[in-house]
């Protein structure tokens, strides 16, 4: 997923993400156009390892929900978190996927090149 799906994931800002990435304490890489992405595996390690990056951040959520509701949780609010998470997850895996095949056809087109060409004579006569 991109740093701005993976914060949005994370309820944090973009830029808490990108310092995360340079200072290398998030893994990251860059796919074919140059672009950041995280794995989901990566981001849940991040989270889990570094609750007090994201604790003011979800502090906050859990005082303006408790402001606004009643006791009991809210499911509809669940389901619709759920849902961003999911979403973009697989927002993620179709842009790997679209990278993967992508690189896939630009090799396959090389290797049909190269089977292509004329057979090389190897001596100079």
């Amino acid at each position: 997923m991109s740093p701005a799906q993976a914060a949005q994931v994370a309820d944090v800002s973009r830029w808490t993400i990108m310092r995360a990435i340079k200072s290398g304490d998030l893994q990251a890489f860059r796919d074919n156009k140059n672009q950041w992405r995280i794995k989901n595996d990566d981001l849940n390690a991040w989270l889990s390892a570094h609750p007090a990056q994201c604790a003011h951040s979800v502090q906050e959520a859990v005082d303006a929900h408790h402001a606004h509701t009643p006791a009991h949780p809210d499911p509809i609010a669940q389901d619709t978190l759920e849902l961003v998470r999911v979403k973009a997850e697989l927002e993620a895996e179709k842009t790997l996927r679209a990278t993967v095949e992508a690189d896939r056809d630009h090799w396959r087109e090389l290797a049909q090149k190269l089977a292509e060409s004329r057979p090389r004579k190897w001596w100079f006569w």
